[in-house]
């Protein structure tokens, strides 16, 4: 029996910060406000900028996985292992 068959994957923090062109996220409060960069297709890489996304009612727990990004022994399809869903805050008019 294998050591770590019992346990649950650890559930991650909430991410601190976004990027609105590709949706990736941060969780580290240096990135906010710096080039996301992430790579896309054909060598270019993702122009947005990471802006901060610190309110409680941005993210959600992933109610698939409990915010572990793990399903049995693959990522997590709902956040694509990323643990948490952004929801973008309504402003109240």
């Amino acid at each position: 029996m294998e050591a770590t068959a019992g346990l649950s994957a650890a559930k991650r923090d909430r991410p601190v910060g976004i990027c609105p062109r590709c949706h990736v996220v941060v969780r580290v409060f240096d990135q906010i406000g710096k080039k996301c960069a992430k790579p896309l297709p054909f060598g270019a890489k993702c122009p947005g900028v990471i802006r901060s996304a610190l309110a409680a009612d941005e993210w959600t727990e992933c109610p698939d996985c409990g915010a572990s990004g793990r399903i049995n022994s693959g990522v997590c399809t709902q956040c694509e292992g990323e643990c948490w869903l952004y929801y973008k805050r309504r402003l109240s008019t």
